[in-house]
């Protein structure tokens, strides 16, 4: 079973009928929205796992040259 969507930040549910038309999902408002934007501008979001480049071409679409 789908869970309601959650937001990433405060973990507030969303309201399902809102998501198809809204610009700030998936968070549940402008301030959640400008948290995220803040956390990645302090670069405290990362990749941790090392880029495989035989595992990039297995999960990405053929790119024309």
């Amino acid at each position: 079973m789908i869970g309601q969507p959650t937001c990433p930040i405060c973990s507030k549910v969303i309201a399902t009928d809102n998501i198809r038309n809204s610009a700030i999902f998936p968070f549940c408002s402008e301030r959640c929205r400008q948290v995220d934007l803040l956390r990645w501008s302090q670069g405290k979001y990362a990749i941790v796992e090392p880029l495989d480049p035989t595992q990039l071409e297995a999960e990405l679409p053929d790119l024309p040259e």
